[in-house]
């Protein structure tokens, strides 16, 4: 072998050109074929060369350098084989075949494991209808971006009107606020300014109540006294002395109203809610008009519901049927005995008190707010001051209640009390 490679380049063969006899047109074709050939194989290696280096984006470009070596190997032994025509170097000559051999075959198993990826590189047709899609696309998309932009300006022109309207209509809230605030104060200033005068007027009456009675207590003394003292007085000093007395007692009954209605609208202090019995209370309230209840002969009958209570304060349920109880007695029909029927019960979400009478009755033709203001009166004839039915009223509403009436003139009237059915509480 190192024989070999030290006689390589010698030429102890007979030239190639002996073969041929040198006739001139055999060798001029042998040499001129394989020069053209050399030619074309020594320029595609560079092209395939240069392409590789140009195109980055190649995934096998190994297959391409493989490629351009093989075809450089042939295009070499093309040389030799013009060389040998003169110079018979035929052992350099075998030897570049034999490289020649081992770069095909290597370059014939690369392109056989790597014929699928070449396979799936897209054809030139194919580019082009891609291209032409991707085209589409780019259109497509750049008319989204273009409705996309006018819709977002619109947008943004709706979002700066919006913004304006809500600026201006948050400045006008700020100015109603304000306005608001400035009536709230006014209102808290005008509400404590009512307290106080409500006070003072609470006390004056109270105050005057309190003095008047004195007075009142020594001109009642004084006509007993003038009674007693006068012999035999004529009817016309009696009827004055009659009417003084009534006078005296319309006063008492005054200054006893005013006293109550200052003490109910005074009183503060917390009162338990309580499950009152009303059979109980009834009782309670007959002993105290049992007098009014003998002289006028009436009857009390009761329809009360299993349970009979009210969810209120004891004092508060005594004095609605008290006050109820006599408001009926005094406005009795003069013609028939007095009867008042008391009934309770159930309905809905409230418990009902109905106090319903035979009495005189009322003509509640713009009369009904009327009848429950505080010293006002439908009936002048009889004697009364108008103070029980408010103070019912103001009980009633205390509770949450509401009270309402039915009456026909001449027939008789019938109450109405409905409190919400609640829990025993703090009020």
């Amino acid at each position: 072998m190192n024989e070999f490679f030290k006689k390589i380049v010698e030429s102890d063969f007979m030239p190639h050109g002996h073969c041929y006899f040198w006739k001139t047109e055999i060798v001029a074709m042998n040499v001129g074929g394989d020069s053209l050939i050399m030619l074309a194989y020594y320029s595609i290696p560079f092209m395939l060369f240069y392409f590789a280096k140009k195109r980055q984006d190649l995934t096998h470009k190994y297959v391409f350098l493989l490629f351009g070596a093989f075809i450089l190997a042939c295009g070499t032994t093309h040389l030799i084989d013009m060389i040998t025509v003169w110079v018979p170097i035929y052992r350099l000559g075998g030897l570049v075949k034999v490289v020649t051999a081992i770069l095909s075959v290597g370059t014939a198993i690369v392109l056989w494991r790597s014929l699928p990826v070449l396979l799936s590189i897209p054809s030139q047709a194919q580019l082009t209808a891609a291209n032409k899609q991707l085209q589409v696309e780019i259109a497509e998309r750049e008319r989204v971006q273009e409705a996309l932009r006018v819709v977002n300006e619109e947008l943004e022109m709706r979002v700066r009107e919006r913004t304006e309207e809500l600026y201006s209509t948050n400045q006008k809230l700020e100015k109603e606020i304000a306005v608001r605030m400035v009536a709230e104060k006014t209102l808290q200033r005008k509400n404590r300014e009512l307290e106080r005068s409500n006070r003072d007027l609470d006390n004056f009456v109270y105050c005057a109540s309190h003095d008047l009675k004195a007075p009142i207590f020594n001109i009642e003394g004084l006509v007993n006294v003038l009674k007693e003292e006068m012999v035999a007085p004529d009817e016309n000093i009696n009827q004055l002395l009659t009417h003084l007395d009534k006078s005296v007692a319309q006063i008492n009954r005054t200054i006893h109203d005013l006293t109550a209605v200052s003490i109910f609208q005074n009183e503060s202090e917390t009162h338990l809610l309580e499950q009152v019995n009303l059979h109980e209370v009834l009782q309670e309230v007959k002993v105290s008009i049992a007098a009014t209840i003998e002289r006028n002969n009436a009857v009390l009958d009761t329809d009360f519901m299993a349970q009979a209570t009210l969810p209120i304060n004891r004092k508060d349920a005594k004095s609605i049927l008290y006050n109820l109880l006599t408001n009926a007695l005094k406005y009795k029909e003069p013609s028939r005995k007095p009867y008042v029927k008391l009934t309770s019960g159930f309905k809905e979400n409230y418990i009902f008190l109905s106090v319903t009478d035979n009495g005189i009755g009322i003509d509640l033709r713009g009369n009904e707010e009327k009848l429950f203001k505080l010293f006002k009166r439908l009936h002048d004839h009889v004697e009364g001051s108008g103070v029980g039915l408010f103070i019912v009223k103001r009980i009633v509403e205390n509770y949450g209640g509401s009270i309402t009436v039915a009456s026909v003139v001449g027939e008789g009237t019938t109450f109405t009390l409905r409190f919400p059915i609640v829990d025993t509480i703090d009020i």
